[in-house]
């Protein structure tokens, strides 16, 4: 009896064993799982930019807004922006300070390789800003300018291009 019983504890016990460990396991993916959804979320909050002040009152504009909402929308705009300002100082202090820590750890021929570099991406912005400038204006452009007259039953003939006879393509029939 005395050996039964002692093979039926080992058995217990590795039951016992195994139902801790899952408990573990199970826990721990728990955890890994609920991280990565949390990653997830994040990552497609922060590809969805913020709207600024500036395009928010745009968009606002074309809402036909009661005169309180737009005075309501108005001081909350404007509390933003100057929300916005304030971050905006503190964020380039936290910069200078940066450069600054980062300008004593590097050799003189490290920080001039570095100003070359800081140079070429500042010329890269400035280009992508002036494209960025062309794009609306031409966009802006495009908006302002007066529709083509819609086509009437007055007899007109239509625009030449519309009225040129199509070329057969050679090797085609």
């Amino acid at each position: 009896m005395g050996r039964s019983l002692q093979v039926g504890f080992v058995f217990f016990a590795i039951f016992v064993a195994g139902i801790i460990t899952g408990g573990f396991l199970t826990a721990r993916w728990v955890r890994h799982h609920e991280a990565q959804r949390m990653n997830q979320q994040q990552q497609q909050q922060a590809a969805v930019p913020p709207i600024v002040p500036f395009v928010m009152r745009q968009m606002l504009g074309q809402l036909d807004l009661t005169r309180d909402q737009r005075k309501e929308s108005n001081r909350i705009l404007f509390e933003s922006a100057e929300t916005m300002r304030v971050f905006r100082r503190e964020a380039d202090l936290a910069l200078d300070r940066m450069q600054e820590d980062i300008d004593k750890i590097l050799t003189p021929d490290q920080r001039e390789k570095l100003g070359k570099l800081k140079d070429a991406q500042r010329a890269k912005l400035m280009e992508q800003r002036d494209a960025v400038q062309n794009f609306l204006k031409q966009r802006r452009d495009a908006e302002a300018a007066p529709a083509p007259p819609a086509a009437s039953g007055n007899g007109q003939s239509p625009p030449p291009a519309a009225a040129a006879p199509t070329q057969p393509v050679p090797g085609k029939n």
